[in-house]
């Protein structure tokens, strides 16, 4: 019997003197021996951001430990309960402008048990749970490359397909931070479970029907991105399965069954997300997903083919259309083969179902795990039929002068920058050092510090001051007893004192603007007159200006020169101290300069 996911594409020309090496069955290890090649330098990375939660749930703290969740909830960063939020407030590991209702609570079992065995095996060694994490990169790798042999079959498309998203530097982020491998381990049992769906329908193994629902809701119980198995199930369903379309619809039935189930038992378990400004639920907040699925959606795509879908926060609509415009042209281009090769169409229709569930969240390149899956097939597929199908070569001339051009940019963006990227992106999957490191004041304080109140007046990015307190904690230093972050310095602030214990402080284009808004969307502002009371602070809402606040007044419980406040700013790259002016006066501080600046 035919295979029915083999490439109908015949190969010729000078790809033959290379085709044996790209179809050998071997060929994976050669694509795991890469991806490993290029991104080993991550094992220094250390810890960043949520990993140092993280450490503090698994290690426990002595400090923290009454506000942190059980282990395996160690992906629970917000729960919903007013008082829980409160709670974090207080401290300052979110800053005041958060909405007490927020919840942000990840269902991701199979990670948690990753990082559990971290913490058993090597709780002082980060650079051993980064070794982890490429173990993780490298079966992946490997999966993948077995995946497109067995649905390219001996063909030279498969090692293409499998070096390619070896080498795809979206992959840097989720291979260089410990929290996000679970978008690995999401993969690894996505892909797992459509080879064994191929396995049952293709060759009729009912342990193999079996062991892929396992799988798929191994997927699902190690991220909600593997929600994203679905799609190439389907597109399987569509075009490559030989049944009659009935049984064809009929087969995703039982994947359905799981899904339903996982959804119970994820919300049952009081897992999911609400009123926070990065995520909406497709099925508890519809509206705000389709909104933001025609906003993310084509940057997506354009991420995938063309990289850094990041870039939407520095050009905004302007990025958009760009998006549209090029993600249409390729649709074009791509259309005479899709017309003919049915294995081409069962890549498309994933990757296009693929970018679906992620548009749940913001843009960012991390999400392409999926969506890349079958780009990489679709590109080896388009560059077979420039190259080396004769009906495509010889038949299409117009096409071809288009074709070319863009096969070759391919080569250029996928095969020689891609590489590249990953390397750097791998060892600072969050920027450049310069960036990262001053996003939390890391100031050596004296021991006064641990019964004084951290005042942060400009902090570039508002709701990730509070982390110095877990990476005090975390190298053994002074920590402060709270941390007040007032108001994000990226567009500059200005601060007028009004009384000895009293500041209004007016950042140049509001509060709760990218990327603080991730702690409070815009369907539950903050309004004229509103508090938010913390420990030892009120904030109170003066003036709001484009449904956001634009004036603030800071109140404290002692005169703003008492020694139990602390003061620092944010200048030059640097956090250093700062003191209040006099009643009465107002100063300005600058924005900040550098690539932070282009989200003003």
């Amino acid at each position: 019997m035919e295979n029915p996911m083999k490439s109908p594409s015949t190969q010729g020309g000078w790809l033959t003197s290379i085709g044996v090496i790209f179809a050998s069955p071997w060929f994976a290890l050669v694509a795991v021996a890469v991806a490993q090649l290029l991104t080993f330098r991550s094992i220094h990375n250390g810890l960043f951001a949520d990993d140092y939660f993280h450490r503090a749930v698994l290690s426990g703290s002595e400090r923290y430990g009454e506000l942190l969740p059980a282990p395996q909830g160690m992906f629970r960063f917000a729960t919903g309960d007013p008082a829980h939020t409160q709670a974090w407030m207080d401290v300052g590991w979110i800053p005041w402008w958060t909405d007490p209702h927020i919840k942000a609570e990840f269902f991701q079992f199979i990670p948690t048990q990753t990082h559990i065995l971290d913490y058993w095996l090597w709780p002082n060694h980060p650079e051993l749970m980064h070794v982890q994490s490429l173990v993780w990169l490298a079966l992946l790798v490997f999966l993948a490359a077995k995946f497109y042999q067995q649905t390219f079959g001996p063909s030279w498309m498969a090692g293409v397909a499998a070096l390619l998203f070896a080498i795809e530097d979206a992959h840097a982020l989720p291979a260089g931070w410990i929290c996000n491998r679970n978008s690995m381990i999401a993969a690894c049992f996505g892909i797992s479970c459509l080879m064994a769906h191929d396995m049952w329908r293709r060759q009729g193994k009912v342990w193999a029907f079996w062991l892929a629902l396992l799988l798929w809701g191994a997927s699902l119980c190690s991220k909600e991105e593997g929600i994203a198995t679905c799609a190439y199930l389907f597109a399987y369903a569509v075009w490559m399965d030989g049944a009659t379309v009935r049984n064809r619809f009929l087969t995703l039935v039982p994947y359905g069954v799981v899904l339903i189930v996982w959804r119970a038992v994820r919300d049952s378990l009081g897992f999911g997300v609400a009123h926070i400004g990065f995520y909406s639920d497709p099925f508890t907040d519809a509206g705000r997903f389709f909104t933001a699925f025609f906003e993310r959606y084509p940057v997506l795509l354009f991420g995938q083919w063309a990289g850094l879908s990041e870039l939407c926060v520095l050009f905004g609509s302007t990025f958009w259309w760009i998006a549209v415009c090029y993600v249409g042209f390729l649709g074009l281009v791509f259309w005479p083969l899709l017309q003919r090769d049915r294995t081409a169409r069962f890549f498309a229709t994933g990757m296009l179902l693929a970018v679906i569930p992620i548009c749940a969240t913001f843009p960012m390149d991390r999400l392409l795990m999926f969506t890349g899956l079958g780009a990489f097939g679709l590109m080896a597929s388009f560059w077979n039929g420039v190259f080396a199908v004769n009906e495509l070569r010889h038949g299409f001339g117009l096409w071809r002068r288009v074709a070319v051009p863009v096969a070759v940019l391919f080569v250029v963006l996928h095969v020689v920058i891609a590489p590249l990227l990953l390397t750097v992106r791998v060892s600072a999957p969050w920027g450049p050092r310069a960036i990262t490191e001053s996003m939390f004041p890391r100031i050596q304080f004296d021991q006064s510090i641990q019964h004084q109140d951290l005042i942060v007046i400009n902090p570039p990015i508002g709701w990730l001051a509070g982390y110095c307190q877990l990476c005090y904690e975390h190298e053994g230093m002074p920590a402060p007893q709270a941390v007040r972050a007032l108001a994000s310095g990226i567009d500059g602030v200005t601060v007028r004192r009004t009384s000895d214990r009293t500041i209004e402080v007016t950042p140049h284009k509001g509060y709760v603007k990218f990327p603080d808004s991730i702690l409070r969307n815009e369907q539950h502002p903050l309004k004229v007159g509103e508090q938010v009371h913390l420990a030892r602070m009120t904030a109170t809402v003066l003036t709001v200006e484009d449904a956001r606040p634009k004036i603030v007044m800071f109140s404290f419980q002692t005169p703003l020169e008492d020694e139990s406040l602390r003061w620092i700013q944010f200048r030059d790259g640097k956090y250093i101290p700062w003191i209040p002016p006099a009643v009465g006066e107002e100063i300005t501080l600058p924005g900040i300069q550098g690539p932070m600046s282009r989200w003003r």
